[in-house]
């Protein structure tokens, strides 16, 4: 039987929204199950609204979002090879210990990286001292920093009811 375009470009739409849900689904089982994936995404929030304080030149942002985007890839990865070590091991293995370190180790030198550069892009007294200004002298402002203090530790703190 000979399929006509619109059912072939309606089966690459379909596979193409199938990978999408599927790309979301792990990305959400990150954010639900790991709690270094959410302190690297409180972290990555945080630099993200505090960025416009400082005036960024393109380079800059592009290595904002670069070293962002490396540490949560990395987690990612971390979090696959244990699953996948996790799935293929079922008691102890001195190789199966030997991957599960080293992509940790890998989110270590990525996060690692990230505060390097965070260093560098973010510790200007003179920005901080205006950030601390902005936020002190409008209540709303400091209310807000508190609520998104108080949600950020709710947030890395889990969904689990432990």
């Amino acid at each position: 039987m000979r399929r006509g375009p619109l059912y072939v470009r309606k089966m690459l739409t379909r596979k193409l929204l199938d990978s999408f849900k599927h790309a979301l689904r792990g990305a959400g089982f990150c954010i639900k199950n790991e709690r270094n994936f959410r302190v690297h995404l409180v972290a990555a929030l945080t630099a993200c609204l505090i960025a416009p304080y400082y005036s960024f030149n393109l380079t800059q942002v592009i290595l904002l979002v670069l070293v962002i985007a490396l540490v949560l890839i990395c987690e990612m990865f971390n979090t696959a090879i244990e699953a996948a070590v996790d799935l293929t091991v079922k008691e102890f293995d001195a190789l199966a210990k030997k991957a599960k370190d080293v992509s940790a180790g890998a989110v270590f030198v990525a996060a690692l990286c990230a505060v390097i550069c965070g260093l560098f892009l973010f510790l200007r007294p003179e920005a901080l001292h205006r950030i601390a200004r902005d936020v002190v002298s409008s209540p709303y402002k400091a209310g807000a920093a508190a609520v998104y203090c108080a949600a950020s530790y709710l947030f890395v703190k889990g969904f689990d009811q432990k």
